[in-house]
């Protein structure tokens, strides 16, 4: 599921296993593919079998601000008082 005006996405999946506080998640929707997630990322007292809705939104302020500091790190690396001297 889509939600474009909240830039939101969901899929369902459910718990195939759980190892080592790891769940094993597998996706329901007909796209097969899974992924593990550490157990403390997930609701409590959740075990195999349990399904789930899983949700993604990006962060724009995060995105933007690890771009913010990319840029001024690769500005302070790139700025030299001596430019021959620089070699990426």
């Amino acid at each position: 599921m889509i939600d474009a005006q909240n830039n939101l996405s969901s899929l369902k999946a459910f718990v195939d296993f759980i190892e080592n506080d790891l769940a094993a998640i597998i996706s329901s929707d007909g796209k097969a593919f899974q992924f593990h997630m550490p157990l403390d990322r997930l609701p409590s007292g959740i075990k195999a079998g349990d399904h789930l809705v899983v949700s993604f939104q990006i962060d724009t302020e995060m995105t933007e601000s690890t771009l913010k500091s990319i840029t001024e790190l690769q500005n302070e690396l790139t700025k030299s008082t001596q430019p021959d001297k620089f070699k990426l």
